[in-house]
């Protein structure tokens, strides 16, 4: 145990809390053992919390706001950048989630052609979230990390700016996170005072985004989430490259025995048929209430030898939801709910069926799900395109569904055909191989890249293109504009 130390806005003795910092409602707030001391207002925390009140897709007056005040910083350095560097920008990562996989394989692809270093803004709570990603990354990268956080902005900024101008790359990958305004403040830095390319990966389609106004390029999923930066977020910087997956030569392969124990352990009874679905819990639920499942319910009730495994870690009002849905119910016993799993992958290998998380998908599973040679069924959102991934899959794939209605008639045609699951799972892994694996999504990056104007490469929609949109107020100015 230390003697004391400063970690993420918190200083201990003894492992004992001393003094911490809050940024809470446009205040910098100070407490010593627990008790409040005083308070301080700062620009950014203003920003911050006029943000969070008034959260539209349209950041660039607060991106505005954060550009002014760093543009009043004396004594900024620069750099030339150096052709074979690339970097990575990040707020936190995690063994469970789609941006560090995202991040964790684009940094692999990459690895060959280009020395790498990650900036990692928060380290202890990322220390804590993802030993198994900052081990593997650090067998493919320089990592860069940030301990030791004061109360000042302007030191924190200067700090992340001056280890990335001295590094020098050539571009910077941001996996950010949306509100993370440190890191806004970097890239407008960057933008203002180097030639250092920015390429903001969009990897939360569905949420406002601080410091896209910085980027040279916005790096979209699909032709929804470019369409979505397009027409809400004003920004027509986009181009679509699409995810990256684990190269083919690393896939696991995994017994026949290692599946057949893992089923038993689970609570599959030999013999059984096992449906899963696994994701963040959020891509269950409505606002009160769960029609995915409800949905599940009634497919257990309609077939007695299936059990239904979901991975997932619901909070307190969703697992009064999941128990109110089951309350009484004889199918309750074949409902098998497990904590996300460290070795997901062997868990879903374990699945006769995936099922799809509704009213929102998980981009990354579909493809983890063809590259594991595991068969699925998607559910298509139409009331809201940002929450619906099915253009990951192959234009022709038959199993794709927009009702709740066609959705289910779909599961139950899969689990009575062994052979359309076979077919399906040899068409998923070549889709994969064309789109995903990396020697495929590396010519796309490097030609992002090699670039020399990236305005050729910003994505020209069909004018005539439409989705539907759900958004609250942003709707409403969507509808209003086409």
């Amino acid at each position: 145990m230390k003697l004391f130390e400063f970690v993420d806005n918190t200083f201990k003795i003894l492992n004992c809390t001393v003094l911490k910092i809050k940024y809470k409602k446009g205040r910098t707030k100070f407490y010593a053992f627990g008790l409040p001391l005083f308070e301080v207002k700062n620009k950014f925390d203003a920003i911050r919390a006029d943000f969070e009140a008034h959260k539209t897709f349209d950041v660039s007056r607060w991106d505005s706001q954060i550009d002014e005040i760093v543009a009043t910083y004396k004594n900024i350095g620069s750099c030339t950048p150096n052709p074979r560097r690339v970097a990575f920008l990040a707020t936190k990562i995690y063994d469970m989630g789609g941006h560090t996989k995202w991040m964790r394989d684009m940094q692999k692809t990459l690895s060959s052609d280009y020395e790498e270093t990650l900036f990692l803004i928060t380290t202890r709570t990322s220390v804590k979230a993802a030993p198994q990603a900052l081990k593997y990354l650090a067998s493919i990268s320089k990592i860069k990390t940030f301990n030791q956080f004061s109360c000042s902005f302007e030191k924190n900024i200067r700090e992340i700016y001056d280890a990335i101008v001295s590094f020098a790359p050539r571009a910077l990958f941001v996996f950010i996170h949306t509100d993370d305004i440190v890191a806004t403040a970097v890239l407008a830095l960057l933008k203002r005072h180097t030639d250092i390319k920015i390429f903001f990966v969009n990897h939360a389609t569905d949420f406002p985004f601080l410091a896209v106004s910085f980027a040279d390029l916005i790096l979209e999923e699909t032709p929804s989430s470019a369409y979505v930066t397009q027409k809400l977020r004003k920004a027509k910087q986009t181009h679509i490259v699409g995810l990256i997956s684990k190269p083919e030569e690393e896939n696991p392969h995994f017994s026949a025995e290692e599946i057949a124990q893992t089923r038993l352990k689970m609570g599959i009874p030999q013999g059984a048929i096992c449906t899963l679905s696994g994701a963040a819990s959020r891509k269950f639920f409505e606002s009160d209430g769960s029609t995915y499942l409800e949905m599940i319910k009634k497919m257990l009730e309609e077939h007695q030898n299936v059990w239904h495994v979901l991975i997932s870690e619901f909070n307190e009002k969703e697992t009064a939801i999941c128990e109110r849905i089951f309350k009484d119910s004889t199918v309750k016993n074949r409902l098998i709910r497990l904590p996300y799993q460290e070795n997901y992958e062997l868990f879903f290998k374990c699945a006769d069926l995936f099922i799809d998380s509704f009213p929102m998908s998980s981009a990354l599973t579909f493809i983890d799900l063809m590259r594991l040679r595991v068969p699925y069924i998607v559910k298509i959102n139409t009331e809201n395109a940002a929450l619906s991934f099915h253009e990951y899959q192959a234009p022709d794939f038959p199993y794709m569904y927009e009702t709740v209605a066609e959705f289910y008639e779909g599961i139950k045609k899969l689990l009575a055909d062994d052979a359309a699951r076979l077919a399906m799972v040899e068409n998923n892994y070549r889709h994969y191989l064309t789109h995903y694996e990396p020697k495929a999504a590396r010519a796309i990056l490097q030609n992002v890249l090699n670039c020399e104007n990236l305005s050729e490469l910003y994505d020209k929609l069909d004018p005539n293109l439409h989705y539907s949109l759900n958004f609250d107020n942003e709707t409403e100015n969507h509808k209003q504009e086409n």
